[in-house]
């Protein structure tokens, strides 16, 4: 119900969530109360302000509603969604707005899989996480992959030969059907969640438990393999820095904070072992205190959190910590403690979250500062932000023969070649560098909210108009909001941008037009170099094709023997002449066309 200062006093006792609005019935704060109307008395009453943020809101405020809840609990629980909702100006939000990806174990399935998601669902999966670092959590995937035998397809079926993961020992090949049995791979799945739990030291006795067995029962290859296992897991377990001397499991958190920037830090202790550290940034209000922010990150980080401990050491008070650890215990299904120490252990714990976050926070306010170049490029755009990461896309075929497109990345206006990205086009008859354009921009799009990576800020196409048009359809069809697009063509070296039908005039921005030249030339020659690879793979193999008497036998014997035509083009004709089926003569010949090609 939308209320005005004058109406404060109908305002119930009861615990509630509160909205306050501003300009325009815009919400511009969200927050619980145990009491409603004694809170929200702060904000419309004519007193001192208790603090900087009731002050400004008192500044902004046009009116108010309010929701009654049975207990400050499920205020606390109602508050958090409202936020997310939202996105009020004045509320504290973890800053990464997108969803923190997962690790999920298909736990519902017969022969689970584990890969990356970012959506949690009440399926009997188990998820782990959320990870704030995506290239650590796909290092602990790859990592987990290569330990743990488990099946890596998308869609389980069984087949009369098991893919490539079989042959190297990646997977145990469940698709062999009666081969293997699921409580044996469920042996692997459970050994796969305890690692995942940070529990190595329990995985390692489970294995020395299999390989004492296998060896007794004389199967020495499963044994051998079982050892193997044990020593990698060991590995990791030795990285692993004890924490504390006692077996316990808990979480740290701390805040540092610089003014209107903050990171919350979470050091994660299992079985008295550090087994992870997530920093996250924090977006924060107008005068947002401490306590606010320690515990909206709780709630927020905690809300969506698949792994809880019993125990959560916080830096700082928390005013709300009845509610909190309420709330946390059902979330959990058991007991969960919020505790602030003074002294000992567990202090010096906390202390070591504060410095993590003072770290953490020093390497964010660092990196939230363009360069003078690239800021200056974003306001030449019309852009709202400074293009920190610019993605190049640049086609190159010859009259649609052999087609492919690249793309080369820019950070803060240095190429990072990590980001180089190379694709065959699939798609496209003909020569339609329009149609081109739009489907190396959708790949590469998909491609990045595949694997779940930060997408550009801005696009630049190697191109005119026509060809800015074709990525504009792409980056709409992908869904991808908040992306700059720009064309560089050629002839003129004009600047295109979408909306305007005449080039931006940059005659005044030579210098940030020289930094796009260079992202453009630089694509180019990317997408030209990978084009005469492509092509002179393909002349090789058509030389191949055309030499007389070689047939698809004798093509298959070869490349089952040197691995690839390139390596047969490194042979002499004897050498070749080794393999069944091909006399000294027909080596001769092989060996003279692949020479010419």
């Amino acid at each position: 119900m939308a209320q005005t200062k004058r109406s404060r006093a109908a305002v119930p006792t009861d615990p509630g969530v509160y909205l306050l609005k501003g300009k325009n019935d815009r919400i511009i704060y969200v927050g619980k109360a145990r009491n409603l109307r004694n809170r929200l008395r702060a904000y419309t009453g004519k007193g001192e302000a208790v603090d900087a943020k009731v002050e400004i809101l008192r500044s902004k405020l046009t009116g108010f509603e309010y929701i009654v809840t049975g207990s400050e609990t499920e205020a606390l629980i109602l508050e958090s969604t409202l936020i997310k909702e939202h996105h009020p100006r004045y509320n504290v939000k973890l800053k990464d707005d997108k969803r923190f990806p997962f690790i999920k174990v298909t736990l519902g399935e017969d022969f689970p899989r584990v890969y990356v998601t970012r959506v949690v669902k009440e399926d009997g999966s188990r998820y782990f996480g959320p990870y704030t670092d995506v290239k650590a959590m796909r290092r602990t995937l790859r990592l987990v992959r290569q330990i743990f035998p488990v099946r890596q397809c998308k869609t389980f079926k069984y087949r009369p030969r098991p893919c490539l993961n079989f042959q190297i020992g990646r997977c145990l090949g469940p698709c062999r059907k009666g081969e293997v049995p699921p409580a044996e791979y469920g042996a692997v799945i459970k050994q796969l969640t305890l690692f995942l739990e940070g529990r190595g030291e329990e995985v390692v006795e489970l294995l020395d438990e299999k390989m004492a067995k296998a060896s007794d029962e004389r199967r020495y290859e499963e044994a051998a393999t079982l050892r193997d296992r044990i020593a990698d897991v060991s590995k990791v377990v030795e990285r692993q820095r004890v924490m504390t001397a006692r077996d316990e499991d808990r979480d740290v958190v701390a805040v540092a904070r610089h003014e209107k920037y903050a990171v919350a830090s979470v050091v994660r202790i299992r079985g008295g072992k550090l087994v992870g550290c997530e920093n996250v940034p924090l977006d924060l209000g107008p005068g947002s205190g401490e306590e606010e922010i320690r515990e909206t990150f709780l709630k927020q980080f905690y809300g969506i959190a698949s792994d809880l401990p019993r125990e959560i050491l916080v830096d700082r008070d928390l005013p709300d910590r009845d509610a909190i650890e309420t709330w946390l215990s059902d979330r959990a299904g058991r007991s969960v403690a919020c505790r602030t120490p003074k002294r000992g252990e567990k202090k010096l714990l906390v202390a070591f979250a504060s410095t993590n976050a003072g770290d953490a926070l020093r390497r964010a306010f660092e990196s939230r500062h363009a360069p003078k170049l690239v800021a200056d490029l974003g306001t030449a755009l019309g852009m709202s932000r400074p293009p920190r990461l610019i993605s190049g896309v640049d086609i190159s075929n010859v009259g649609g023969m052999h087609a492919v497109g690249t793309v080369v990345t820019f950070r803060d206006g240095r190429p990072d070649r990590s980001l180089y990205r190379k694709y065959r086009i699939r798609t496209v008859k003909g020569a339609d560098d329009y149609a081109m354009i739009r489907e190396v921009v959708s790949r590469h799009l998909g491609r990045i909210q595949k694997d779940g990576r930060e997408p550009p800020d801005l696009l630049l196409i190697d191109g005119g108009k026509g060809q800015l048009g074709a990525a504009v359809e792409a980056v709409r069809s992908s869904g991808l909001r908040g992306l700059a697009l720009a064309a560089l063509a050629k002839r003129e070296e004009e600047v295109f941008v979408p909306g305007r039908t005449s080039a931006l005039p940059m005659d005044d921005h030579l210098r940030e037009r020289r930094l796009l030249q260079r992202i453009r030339d630089e694509v180019h020659r990317f997408s030209v170099a990978y084009h005469r690879s492509v092509r002179g793979r393909a002349a090789i193999r058509s030389a191949l094709d055309d030499v007389p008497g070689v047939g698809q036998s004798r093509k298959d014997a070869l490349l089952t023997r040197f691995g690839s035509v390139a390596a047969i083009a490194e042979r002499t004709p004897e050498e070749i002449a080794e393999v069944p089926g091909i006399g000294l003569g027909t080596a001769q010949r092989i060996k003279q066309a692949l020479a010419d090609a």
